[in-house]
């Protein structure tokens, strides 16, 4: 009977001290989650585009050729580094001019082509 009794005694004794221990367990576990959901950096740029010559401009915005409108208002999303350049000439632009090279800074601008 005191063998049972010692056996009982042991079994909660020991269940007593291991609740505490599971709750001391660490309950915010570092783990690399953001790498693989975190906002990535996107390096486009919104900005807009205005022809102030007063005939049609013929532009190239990176490889893609574009056709601006006297006094039109044209929105781009285009990446860093992108290079806008003259493609018809004008009295301030030669064929083959740089307009534009797109950086950070021009983030929202409106760049007046004249």
């Amino acid at each position: 009977m005191k063998r049972h009794n010692l056996l009982t005694v042991a079994v909660v004794a020991s269940s007593l001290l291991a609740v505490p221990a599971i709750y001391a367990a660490p309950t915010s576990i570092s783990s690399p989650v953001h790498a693989m959901f975190g906002k990535t950096k996107t390096n486009t740029i919104k900005l807009n585009l205005r022809n102030d010559t007063g005939t049609s401009l013929q532009v190239l915005v990176g490889d893609k050729p574009m056709t601006l409108e006297p006094g039109k208002l044209v929105n781009l999303d285009v990446p860093v580094g992108t290079r806008i350049v003259a493609n018809s000439a004008t009295p301030n632009h030669a064929v083959g001019s740089l307009i534009e090279e797109v950086i950070k800074d021009h983030k929202g601008a409106t760049i007046a082509i004249r």
